[in-house]
């Protein structure tokens, strides 16, 4: 069994991303068992559940195989891997004006505390639940809409939430989450290495550092791929593998949740910070997964730029992905969306009326509630985050984007203190090179390396 899905999950979960990058799998976004490139024991069986393990293995490498083909005809988008293409085609820049040192330590720790709150507050939805789901359980509670952390339990649904740590009157610190072990990852990963670190070098951090079983999507499975790597071949080889070697969440959220330490050591650069994020990336993503680490790199940077606005930290963001991306028509459309609605609500329907059927790791969808976050925020950080976390999906990633987005624009004594006083200035992880710490201290670290590392070239 490859990383942590069988081959009969495996098959369904490349179905679907072949058809959304666009390859000439089938006409619908469910597989169609008799189709003409699938092993002739699954197109003749009457009962797929009659099929074996190994039956879904042969399956799945027919289905890659599909890749031969190319897109279908009249797939509208372009989607490049390499970066200078991904760059040539993004739209421009905006002019942002750099912060002094002070301005940049007050950002940056506004940034961390922004980021670990919201993640916090959108862990205990963390369950693969829709927006009606969380409205529900919230109305059950009497806490709808979020002003606050959530309840831990409903009894009039009979329902727990996970992550009782998180959860109201149980904050007493940030517990780890993998979405904060990226951001210190990062933060270890430059310290270590500098700016030339290597795809190799972003591998072995993860090996190093972070338990198996804390990983998830694409990076789980770049993780089970390293420990199987075999004698016969180069490393390095083997690892430009990884994107697309059984590795159907090559385009998940879990890219874009690695990337926040990228903005906030490239302040005001959003084309350096993409250039950072994309060769941390590409160890184990393609297409949108690239772009939403880079959207994120991006959008971070313009935010620690001086007076920066809702627009200009989008803008920072589109100008570091291709405009002919998926990505880059999501994050538009939701825009558009919001102004003719005025809603969250209305537009959040509408991600989920178009998208909905995306896997709960996929980036676009999640990505999707990001901006809407944003932009129906305005800056706020207490109505960035609850509106993530009442989105549903990947809720602790979505909150814990937009609230880093929002916390390096404002800035820490701009910060809501009901999220950020019950945490007592204290993370804790799994991360084996960290353990626990404050997150006072974590700031300091980023703004040293900032110091150190802001004149050198981007590799």
């Amino acid at each position: 069994m490859p990383g942590y899905a069988n081959w009969k999950d495996l098959f369904a979960l490349e179905y679907l991303q072949l058809y959304e990058e666009g390859f000439s799998v089938g006409d619908m976004i469910q597989p169609n068992y008799s189709a003409d490139y699938l092993p002739e024991r699954l197109r003749a069986a009457e009962d797929i559940s009659s099929l074996t393990e190994a039956d879904w293995e042969e399956a799945y490498h027919c289905l890659w195989r599909t890749r031969e083909r190319g897109l279908r005809p009249d797939f509208p988008f372009v989607e490049p891997d390499d970066i200078e293409s991904i760059i040539a085609d993004a739209a421009r820049a905006p002019n942002l004006t750099p912060l002094d040192e002070v301005e940049y330590f007050e950002r940056i720790k506004g940034a961390w505390y922004g980021r670990i709150a919201a993640i916090i507050l959108g862990k205990p939805f963390e369950i693969q639940v829709d927006r009606l789901f969380i409205k529900r359980y919230l109305e059950s509670v009497d806490a709808y809409p979020l002003n606050d952390w959530a309840p831990y339990e409903s009894s009039a649904l009979g329902i727990t939430l996970r992550c009782r740590p998180s959860t109201l009157g149980n904050v007493q610190y940030a517990e780890p989450d993998d979405d904060i072990h990226y951001t210190i990852l990062a933060l270890m990963l430059l310290e270590e290495r500098g700016l030339s670190f290597s795809k190799l070098d972003v591998a072995n951090n993860h090996l190093r550092n972070i338990p198996y079983h804390w990983l998830w999507s694409c990076t789980r499975q770049s993780y089970y791929h390293m420990v199987n790597l075999s004698d016969d071949r180069p490393v390095e080889e083997q690892i430009d593998e990884f994107p697309t070697k059984i590795n159907p969440w090559r385009e998940g959220i879990n890219t874009a949740i690695r990337a926040d330490f990228w903005g906030y050591i490239a302040p005001g650069d959003p084309r350096r910070a993409a250039r950072i994020a994309y060769r941390e990336v590409t160890l184990n993503a393609v297409k949108n997964g690239i772009y939403s680490s880079m959207f994120v790199a991006g959008a971070l940077s313009a935010a620690l730029s001086r007076d920066p606005t809702v627009d200009t930290i989008i803008a920072g963001g589109l100008s570091v992905i291709p405009r002919q991306s998926r990505l880059a028509h999501i994050a538009r459309e939701v825009r558009d969306w919001y102004t003719a609605d005025a809603d969250w609500l209305s537009v959040c329907d509408r991600i989920y009326g178009k998208y909905g059927h995306l896997p709960f790791l996929h980036a676009l969808h999640n990505m999707a509630f990001v901006v809407l976050a944003l932009v129906h925020g305005k800056l706020d950080y207490s109505k960035t985050i609850t509106t993530a976390v009442m989105c549903g999906m990947d809720t602790d990633c979505t909150s814990g984007t937009a609230g880093s987005i929002v916390g390096a624009a404002i800035g820490y004594d701009n910060l809501d203190q009901r999220w950020i006083a019950p945490l007592n200035n204290h993370v804790k992880t799994v991360v084996a090179g960290y353990g626990q710490g404050a997150i006072s201290g974590l700031a300091r670290r980023n703004y040293r390396l900032w110091r150190k590392l802001r004149d050198e070239p981007t590799p």
